[in-house]
């Protein structure tokens, strides 16, 4: 991950935005338990994640980590705006504000979370607003595009789907269309999530089924977003049929109708991918 510069402005109000807007979409869509799956995602990530270690991260006090963390808890998502202004124009790069403020608020909110002092409904809209946070980080982070001739991606299928003939019939459209796809099978969500963050794909693409893939595919998204912020998302498959408002909510750079559509779109997001590597 590489920091595009120290511009303030650089952080997209209207990404963060989307995403609550989103969040609060998919609390009312999934169930209690699956909702507070996403939270947990969020901790878990962002606490673990291996690059927080990095020796170029400057890391805040605690009692900068507990004020942010109060900021997060609070209802709007104004204070989560004021934060990264705050942050950004004083020099943090993204990887500090990624890694070390929201990290740290992560490993803080599930310390609160397991002692009582805050509940579910706080913890989901602090985790709402960190990963809204994310999502408006994500144009910094400038991708590796290892060819920039030839079109890659990882195709695979969300944990626990029995039928994976969608997402081989694409593979097989893909590479008739030039494209280098990597295609994996049976794949847990640990280990989906891991090959993602160490093949450094810019492109992800994942097929679901119907309506009860939803807490999966919403709970990988999350996983993804955070261990890989740099790659674009596509998702196909049945659940564009019969849930295709909730998926929306989940944020997705590529949602299908066709085939053709989805070669198009996958082409465009490469193209634009591109350029966003060589820019110096």
């Amino acid at each position: 991950m590489t920091d595009r510069g120290l511009d303030p402005s650089l952080f997209h109000d209207d990404l963060y935005k989307r995403a609550i807007a989103e969040i609060g979409t998919l609390k009312e869509k999934l169930p209690d338990e699956a909702f507070a799956g996403l939270a947990r995602e969020v901790i878990r990530r962002l606490s673990d994640h291996p690059a927080a270690q990095i020796s170029s991260v400057s890391f805040p006090s605690d009692a900068k980590i507990d004020a942010l963390t109060e900021a997060l808890l609070e209802p709007g998502a104004e204070a989560g705006i004021a934060f990264i202004a705050r942050v950004r124009a004083q020099g943090a790069s993204v990887e500090t504000v990624y890694l070390a403020y929201l990290a740290a608020a992560a490993r803080t909110l599930g310390v609160w979370w397991e002692e009582d002092r805050i509940g579910f409904t706080d913890v989901t809209i602090a985790t709402g607003h960190i990963y809204a946070v994310m999502r408006g980080l994500k144009p910094l982070f400038r991708p590796t595009v290892l060819s920039p001739d030839q079109p890659t991606a990882f195709f695979t299928a969300v944990p626990g789907e029995n039928h994976q003939l969608g997402v081989s019939m694409a593979t097989d459209v893909f590479r008739k269309a030039g494209w280098d796809i990597v295609l994996k099978r049976g794949l847990e969500h640990d280990e989906l999530v891991q090959y993602s963050a160490l093949s450094g794909v810019a492109l992800i693409g994942l097929s679901a089924g119907g309506e009860y893939s939803l807490p999966r595919l919403a709970r990988l998204i999350v996983a993804l977003r955070i261990s890989v912020p740099e790659a674009s998302l596509m998702v196909g498959g049945a659940i564009l049929e019969t849930s295709r408002k909730e998926v929306e909510a989940m944020g997705i750079d590529i949602l299908p109708s066709s085939m053709d559509d989805a070669l198009a779109q996958a082409r465009s997001t490469w193209d634009q991918t591109v350029a966003r590597a060589n820019v110096s």
